[in-house]
């Protein structure tokens, strides 16, 4: 599958997503003013925001923008140490002797309330944002 150090987002990729997602986490939707540690002291409840991958990098997940999301940190660690993602048959079965046959980076990213913004959502993210 290859390693991490070639799977990393860069800057303008984490910059595309965050636009894609029009400022709020693909998770909760919190609204994140600032991307990294800088933007922890606007959030709500200060946490910096992260770049995480939709299909994980040991499951094929490449650095592109389809598959990167940003997200709080509580919403990245739920991501990675269970939460509502504690099942990873999401993400599909490796097949023996192949490449595995993972899902389509659209099937999971669907699991994401806000991993695009739209006129559909911005009055739920804007009730979510005042509470």
């Amino acid at each position: 599958m290859g390693s991490r150090g070639d799977k990393e987002f860069c800057s303008s990729i984490i910059k595309d997503a965050y636009a894609r997602q029009n400022g709020h986490c693909a998770s909760c939707g919190v609204r994140i003013w600032m991307l990294g540690r800088d933007g922890a002291m606007w959030h709500k409840f200060g946490e910096p925001a992260e770049a995480h991958h939709v299909i994980p990098v040991k499951a094929g997940g490449q650095a592109d923008v389809t598959n990167c999301v940003i997200v709080c940190r509580s919403c990245h660690y739920s991501a990675h140490q269970g939460g509502r993602w504690g099942d990873t048959s999401i993400y599909g079965k490796a097949s023996k002797g192949s490449r595995p046959g993972y899902v389509s980076v659209e099937t999971v990213a669907a699991e994401y309330p806000y991993y695009k913004y739209s006129r559909a959502n911005a009055a739920e993210l804007a009730r979510l944002n005042r509470e």
